[in-house]
């Protein structure tokens, strides 16, 4: 969420009561370069956050990195000699920072950002990245909110990267209350939260719900909420049996792994358009980076 402590239109008050009458359990304030303040309520938790970037649009890539629940200041990772060089901080610089304050690393809409899917196969010691984010989508700008196939050619590529979705509303004109990441803690604190996130016990969604996903015997089994109209099984194979189903009155869904599958991730698709997205996982985890 931004607010008006950089480019957003609301101010911070304003903009957590939206989000707190919306029914939201918790938020993240993450303004560009500016870490508010946690704040627990008995029934709402306000994450401090911020958004740091860093790269150019001519010769050095564009990375948006989200730092959440960080318990340490953050310092100032861009610096005076650094500002006077001219140099920007390396995305590594930013998340180990994120890291060293014990909060979790994101990174940022990676399809808004133009990213070619190479350039973090390298970068360690990110909880997550944005599968997708509503504010880069139509009306707001041109229609890069989805970031599916990222996960898809790093998960090719041995590399699986859990997935969050999260509004990054600016405009307050639509852009909010409609993109979340569901998140299984143990309890509704900074510290149950930071602990269920950082064992990537979370899924994206815009408002349907996983019941439960596993994989057993080479068979990927999924329950899911009533609303659910279609599941999408997600692997490398472009071709396959059974990868797009209709969603039945059971609930469940079941696909059987292919010879040449070697991650899977499950996307639910509701009566109003709405996803969910699981993160992918490795079908052969001996392979997994």
């Amino acid at each position: 969420m931004h607010t008006t402590r950089s480019d957003g239109a609301y101010p911070p008050e304003k903009a957590v009561d939206l989000y707190r009458r919306a029914g939201y359990d918790f938020i993240a304030l993450t303004d560009h370069r500016v870490v508010n303040d946690l704040e627990e309520y008995e029934d709402f938790v306000i994450l401090n956050g911020a958004e740091w970037d860093t790269g150019n649009l001519r010769n050095i890539p564009v990375y948006h990195i989200v730092g959440v629940g960080m318990k340490e200041s953050m310092g100032d990772i861009y610096g005076l000699a650094r500002y006077r060089s001219g140099r920007q901080p390396l995305p590594q610089e930013i998340i180990n920072a994120i890291n060293e304050a014990g909060g979790a690393a994101i990174l940022a809409h990676p399809a808004w950002s133009v990213m070619t899917a190479e350039e973090m196969m390298d970068l360690r010691g990110l909880a997550a990245a944005e599968i997708y984010n509503t504010v880069s989508g139509l009306p707001w700008n041109p229609d890069r909110a989805d970031s599916s196939i990222y996960f898809d050619i790093w998960a090719k590529n041995g590399k699986m990267v859990p997935c969050m979705a999260a509004d990054d509303v600016h405009h307050y004109e639509g852009d909010q209350c409609r993109s979340f990441t569901m998140v299984n803690a143990p309890e509704l604190t900074r510290n149950g939260l930071m602990y269920a996130i950082r064992r990537g016990n979370f899924y994206a969604s815009q408002g349907p719900r996983f019941e439960k996903l596993t994989y057993h015997n080479g068979m990927v089994t999924v329950r899911f909420s009533p609303d659910v109209k279609c599941v999408y099984f997600v692997t490398n194979t472009p071709w396959g049996d059974y990868n797009i189903q209709e969603a039945d009155p059971s609930c469940e869904a079941v696909y059987r792994i292919g010879r040449t599958d070697t991650f899977c991730r499950v996307v639910l698709l509701d009566e109003k358009g709405r996803r969910a997205w699981s993160s992918p996982f490795s079908l052969y985890p001996e392979r997994e980076r």
